[in-house]
């Protein structure tokens, strides 16, 4: 296919100027992009995320040019094509220093171009919506040469900022409600930049989801049974917070081995529509076959007709999930679940040794939830050697005792804006 390389970068330009005049909200981990540095910056993550605006931003005040390879006419170039590229970039933009490459893992043997641009002394950016971006021949070429930044949906922190609600104040009555006010609105429309600004939750991620299934993976490893491809996606969406094996999943949808089921799910993960969680064993065999399913965004909890009140425990489940893992690459932990006497939410893994347990449900006022829950928490304390015991509730706050053990009780707001 002839595609105009001058007429594409052009027209692009002007996204630009969309994208840095529209109101936005400043990320987390922004500042993890060093424009100046000569490694390679990779924002990785879920398509609209808003990996490409927080690039934009982050080089605005630098010379930069840009490419996004999202753009159907840019879809199907190959590599040896990328020169023209480059020589359309140079007479848009004159001789920039910085470079934007959004989406280029359309394109195969991106790497090579990307090494080439770094010899010359480019500084680069680049953007891709697949987790495994950097993996097997990309990661050999790339070795030491870039720092990768993976970026989800709004947190509750940057929910709060995008509806100017940057600082409830002191904790009055007042501020207590507006803030569970605020945590119902985004359990419900999840943190997606998009549904947050419009509303529209429903149709906005049936659209995404189906758009990331077709375009992200049934074309891109081209399945030969898309339907039932399909069919376990929804069902995995569906069963967030719960175990999962790659045997039942054969069973259930009629898959030639467990292998080809555990593929699937990657290629989920891969996408970053789903995250998964290896249960905690000493049996590496245990570990690997056994997970808990996740969804990236708790908007996407409620596409498949499940209901919301009726699903309240899990959909706080996935958001302290989505938490952990937003805060695992800093402080540098590992995150699993614990399954063997006793089921315990999440077990916090650091320097090989178990630091913490959390628990997640939707209340403990009931005395035989709240036994239940805290034995099961000491219990495996005991098992797995720490004393650190938490439970994360919708609007509790207190500590309980059991024995010598002491359990936290903790609010999930209070929980999501901890420092």
């Amino acid at each position: 296919m002839e595609v105009n390389f001058t007429q594409v970068v052009a027209e692009q330009r002007e996204e630009i100027k969309l994208i840095l005049q529209t109101g936005r909200v400043e990320r987390e981990n922004e500042n993890d992009i060093d424009p100046g540095s000569r490694l390679i910056q990779i924002i990785t993550g879920v398509r609209r995320s808003g990996k490409s605006t927080m690039a934009h931003m982050a080089l605005r005040n630098m010379n930069y040019a840009y490419a996004n390879f999202d753009d159907e006419r840019l879809g199907m170039i190959n590599a040896t094509q990328l020169n023209l590229l480059l020589e359309a970039l140079y007479r848009e933009y004159g001789d920039f220093t910085h470079l934007l490459l959004d989406e280029i893992q359309n394109v195969e043997g991106w790497h090579l171009f990307v090494n080439r641009l770094q010899r010359n002394n480019i500084r680069l950016v680049i953007t891709g919506s697949n987790s495994q971006l950097l993996s097997g021949e990309f990661a050999s070429h790339l070795t030491g040469r870039y720092s990768l930044i993976t970026l989800f949906p709004f947190s509750f922190r940057e929910f709060l900022s995008s509806i100017g609600e940057s600082s409830i104040g002191t904790p009055t009555a007042r501020s207590r409600g507006l803030i569970m006010n605020h945590l119902d609105n985004y359990l419900h429309t999840g943190g997606f930049p998009e549904t947050v600004k419009e509303g529209k939750v429903s149709s906005y991620l049936n659209d995404l989801f189906n758009a990331i299934v077709t375009r992200d993976i049934l074309f891109r490893y081209n399945i030969k049974h898309p339907r039932t491809f399909k069919e376990i996606a929804s069902f995995l969406i569906s069963n967030f917070g719960k175990e999962i094996s790659y045997n039942r999943i054969k069973n259930i949808f009629g898959l030639g081995s467990e292998n080809t089921a555990k593929t699937y799910v990657e290629y989920l993960e891969e996408a970053w529509l789903i995250l998964t969680l290896p249960k905690f064993s000493f049996k590496m065999q245990e570990t690997l076959r056994y997970r808990k399913v996740y969804n990236i965004d708790t908007g996407l909890c409620q596409i498949n007709g499940l209901t919301f009140s009726e699903n309240l425990g899990r959909i706080l489940e996935n958001v302290v999930f989505l938490d952990l893992k937003r805060r695992s690459g800093k402080e540098g932990y590992e995150i699993f679940y614990y399954k063997k006497s006793v089921e315990v939410d999440f077990v916090i893994y650091k320097n090989r040794k178990v630091e913490a347990l959390i628990q997640v449900g939707f209340s403990i006022g009931n005395d035989k939830t709240r036994i239940r829950e805290t034995k099961a928490l000491v219990q495996a304390g005991q098992e797995l050697s720490t004393s650190m015991l938490f439970i994360v509730t919708m609007d509790e706050e207190k500590t309980l005792t059991e024995g010598n053990n002491v359990v936290q009780v903790v609010r999930i707001t209070d929980w999501l804006l901890r420092d």
